[in-house]
């Protein structure tokens, strides 16, 4: 029997974690221990209202809001690509979330945000978003025609499977059990994770190989999603980037006094799998950088590509090199001329993590602009 954690998970491969992590602007390690947490809390904030006297019924009522449009966990690719459907999606995850969690929303936040050490407003957002796909798990178990006695009686039936993944502390805050108190729900991800089922993590982390993240810069800030700002660039012209993206930092740096050489981490930058190719979603960030190369031309960088250490290290080097050479070519295209952009290829050396683990190799798999001269 596929339990309701399970359906959610089912409904996050890897390339949806990806894009949750570039929109938040969060390593898709730090999102996937996000997401692992907050599932299960979110289904305990469920089994909470279950034990009331008419909270299967309000239950019932959030599952028919949440798939009044048909159920969400069919459409999560689609949702996330168009811009309208994410906001509005976010905007009703987000009333959702605070019912399904009622006055344990900001104890939950706090806990989770500092089991990840994520930023409070990424972990507000992946509570927005996930609470539809909770319900819609709720109702797909409960079947076409759910009723309030067919979600009290699932939900008491997972009641064990649920406290089992819940972090450490949050059985306390929902008065479901355990000795910890709620703060004691801020320990380290690892701790955290280490507690959640195998299958869970497995069914997230693979295939986050090649993946960098995404940004879409073009987000309006809407209630639960990454602030985004418009920033002025000599010359009259402006980016829209989302703050702590490489286009703020970049564009913030040149504008200051401070000297270079300087190095920037592409957040926001994804491969196909094995290749050099750079993705469509990939766009917005390039843009930006182009733009602000654009704006101050007598910057002069470097672009530097690196791998994990798995495979052929030739291969690796030859990878890296090459993915580097595609952001200069982007760059090139973009109207920057050649001269400015150096490459280099550094394959697995300079790890910036443990390459034991696959979120350690996801880190290391990284592209770098160093800004080697301003003026």
């Amino acid at each position: 029997m596929t339990t309701l954690t399970q359906t959610v998970m089912n409904a996050l491969p890897s390339d949806i974690v990806s894009q949750m992590a570039g929109l938040l602007g969060e390593t898709p390690s730090a999102t996937t221990s996000g997401i692992t947490a907050a599932v299960p809390a979110l289904l305990a904030g469920a089994l909470q209202q279950n034990s009331r006297g008419t909270g299967a019924a309000n239950l019932l009522g959030l599952v028919n809001k949440a798939t009044a449009g048909g159920n969400p966990l069919d459409k999560v690719g689609s949702m996330l690509s168009d811009e309208r459907s994410r906001n509005a999606f976010a905007t009703q995850g987000q009333g959702l979330a605070k019912s399904l969690l009622g006055g344990n929303f900001d104890g939950v936040t706090k806990a989770v945000t500092g089991a990840t050490k994520m930023s409070a407003n990424s972990v507000s957002t992946i509570l927005a978003f996930l609470a539809p796909l909770v319900l819609g798990a709720i109702g797909r178990a409960t079947g076409p025609m759910p009723t309030a006695a067919g979600v009290q009686s699932w939900l008491s039936n997972e009641r064990g499977t649920i406290l089992r993944a819940l972090p450490d502390g949050l059985g306390s805050l929902f008065g479901l059990g355990g000795a910890a108190s709620a703060a004691a729900a801020a320990v380290t991800a690892p701790t955290q994770t280490s507690r959640i089922m195998p299958w869970i993590l497995g069914a997230i982390v693979l295939g986050l190989l090649a993946f960098f993240g995404l940004r879409t810069c073009s987000v309006p800030h809407q209630p639960g999603l990454l602030p985004h700002v418009t920033l002025q660039l000599p010359g009259g012209g402006s980016i829209d980037v989302g703050q702590n993206s490489i286009g703020y930092g970049v564009a913030k740096f040149l504008e200051s006094s401070d000297p270079a050489p300087k190095t920037f981490l592409f957040d926001n930058l994804n491969f196909d799998t094995a290749s050099n190719a750079l993705t469509a979603e990939s766009r917005p960030t390039v843009n930006a950088l182009i733009a602000i190369l654009k704006a101050y031309p007598n910057v002069r960088c470097r672009i530097v590509g690196y791998t994990d250490n798995q495979g052929d290290p030739a291969a690796n080097q030859r990878l890296s090199e090459g993915r580097a050479q595609s952001v200069k070519q982007e760059f090139v295209n973009g109207g920057i001329s050649a001269d400015r952009i150096a490459t280099q290829g550094m394959g697995e050396a300079n790890p910036v993590a443990d390459n034991a683990t696959e979120e350690g190799r996801a880190e290391n798999r990284r592209v770098e602009i160093h800004i080697l001269k301003k003026k």
